[in-house]
């Protein structure tokens, strides 16, 4: 390989790598972690997704970090790297399907996309695994002749879809035009290579059945849960909608960087992407330059991706929608930036610093725009201090979970492990364990990482997220599991939730009332509640 191309690959890949070292201690406490990690070893356990357990995309990430978990056990560790590999896979598609404009653009619009999602962190988040396979399996299509490589391509795209469903549109637009324009050979290949991309699905059907998996991936996300997590269009510019983001504006205090109030920051970021976007459009239509057909493909699926924003334009969802515009942006400010200093230089070699130029004026675009958002959090993934031993962390049953650093951590982390060793004495193996807030009529969110602490335990139900609209609806079985519960787990961090939407109503109170008639408090912490069956006995922890 050429140093040139060599380079162009070693220097975002080298990017995603400086800061894992930090990225592996960040706090594994969020619902979406736990959940990944739980649902991952429940697999291990005989509980599949959709069937037994809920969740709420393509079966394609519990799975495969399931599969790794088999190979190296289940940890936060394996989990992160299974994430770190997705990284890595998008970086190396984003930058392959840039360089038809040059080594350099493509390594710049490489760095682009990685910058706007490195505060992620390296959870093994559904989204950016099917991004991750639509970029490569995009590059293939786009490039592949022989049979090897367009068929890998399609195939590529087909997983995406397994990962991330919503990519479905954007999948079908990349294989179906390079389709409308092959011959039979080469169509014989897309269809192939996209089947086979696909086929997971069909040994997924078959170990649910097709009920439990149109339900968990269609009509609980796009029916049920869409009123409990949908936020205002446009975004509010005076009042952050998305909870956690109106957390941190609480928690850090008014806005102490130049430009922007924070609220004003999303609803920036909301319009600056659906107008690049558009802007995108017509420059790739109205493109001189080479490659205009892969430009115009590469536009296209920025503007399928768009939806996604528009169920819930919060500072996450647009930092993944975001992360394939700016890539595409990057290339269209480049190629026009070197032709033009090509020419001011007078046959001097100047050109050759466009690229990196134009990266400088798109992420310090957006740093201008969002100096919190993207400024502060992209600052913060790549300065904050790796994992050591000041790093606190909860240990149980061979399991590490990181809580984070710094002395609050470190309380949460005494508490945890006081909590799950209160579970440990209160359970014999093959108990029920439920995890959720103490207000059951409100399930906006939960601590799902204790499932994954507790492996002696069995989830007492299926609903190990707590998600509005699902878990507290009429019908939704959770007050029937509780039932069976050997062991609950309540906290009311949660209870305060506040969100422009139908997350503030209170759903079926069944649970509630059972609750309240038939469990006892058995001890805990200020957070987290133990409770038992009244009259259930305790410290059972002499085994079964």
């Amino acid at each position: 390989m050429p140093w040139g191309e060599l380079a162009s690959v070693a220097v975002p890949l080298l990017a995603v790598l400086v800061p894992v070292a930090r990225m592996l201690g960040t706090g594994a406490l969020s619902m979406e972690e736990g959940n990944i990690l739980a649902v991952a070893a429940g697999i291990l356990d005989g509980r599949l997704p959709h069937a037994d357990v809920g969740y709420l995309y393509a079966p394609g990430t519990p799975w495969t970090v399931a599969g790794a978990f088999g190979v190296f056990g289940a940890s936060v560790l394996v989990e992160r790297l299974v994430g770190l590999a997705h990284r890595l896979l998008l970086v190396w598609g984003i930058q392959r399907l840039a360089r038809r404009w040059g080594l350099s653009t493509a390594a710049c619009a490489a760095l682009a996309t990685w910058a706007v999602l490195a505060p992620f962190g390296l959870i093994a988040y559904p989204w950016v695994a099917g991004l991750a396979f639509l970029a490569a399996g995009t590059a293939l299509v786009l490039d592949g002749e022989d049979r090897r490589t367009t068929a890998v391509g399609a195939a590529l795209c087909g997983l995406a879809v397994f990962h991330q469903i919503v990519l479905g549109p954007a999948a079908l637009l990349v294989v179906g035009s390079a389709f409308a324009g092959a011959d039979d050979e080469r169509r014989a290949r897309l269809g192939t290579g996209l089947v086979a991309g696909l086929s997971p699905f069909l040994l997924h059907l078959v170990l649910v059945g097709p009920r439990a998996m149109v339900e968990g991936m269609v009509v609980d996300p796009v029916l049920r849960l869409r009123a409990g997590r949908r936020l205002p269009l446009p975004p509010d510019p005076s009042d952050s909608g998305d909870f956690f983001a109106r957390l941190d504006d609480f928690l850090r205090g008014p806005e102490t960087l130049p430009g922007l109030d924070r609220p004003a920051q999303v609803a920036a970021l909301f319009w600056l992407l659906l107008v690049g976007t558009a802007l995108l459009v017509v420059v790739a239509w109205r493109w001189r330059g080479s490659a205009r057909s892969r430009l115009a493909t590469l536009a296209a699926v920025g503007v399928v991706l768009v939806p996604m924003v528009l169920q819930r334009p919060s500072p996450n969802h647009l930092k993944f929608v975001g992360a394939w515009t700016v890539a595409v942006t990057v290339v269209v400010v480049a190629v026009p930036l070197g032709r033009f200093l090509g020419r001011l230089s007078s046959g001097r070699r100047t050109a050759h610093v466009a690229p990196p130029l134009a990266l400088a004026v798109v992420l310090g675009g957006l740093v201008v725009v969002a100096p919190h958002h993207v400024g502060r959090f992209t600052a913060e993934a790549f300065t904050d201090r790796p994992f050591d031993a000041s790093t606190a962390t909860v240990v149980n049953d061979g399991r590490t979970l990181p809580v984070g650093r710094g002395v609050e951590a470190g309380q949460v982390a005494d508490e945890l492990s006081t909590v799950v060793a209160m579970a440990d004495a209160l359970t014999r193996p093959g108990d029920r364990l439920f995890v959720g807030p103490v207000d059951l009529t409100r399930t906006n969110y939960g601590d799902s990482f204790f499932y994954f602490l507790l492996p002696d335990l069995v989830p007492a139900s299926r609903h190990l997220e707590m998600n509005p609209g699902i878990a507290n609806r009429t019908g939704g079985g959770l007050a029937d599991d509780l039932a069976r519960a050997d062991l609950l787990i309540l906290t009311p961090r949660f209870d305060g939730w506040v969100e422009p939407n139908a997350s503030m109503e209170p759903g079926d109170p069944a649970a509630a009332a059972l609750v309240a008639d038939g469990f006892c408090d058995a001890g805990g912490t200020a957070t987290w509640r133990l409770l038992t069956p009244c009259g259930a006995d305790a410290g059972r922890s002499d085994g079964p």
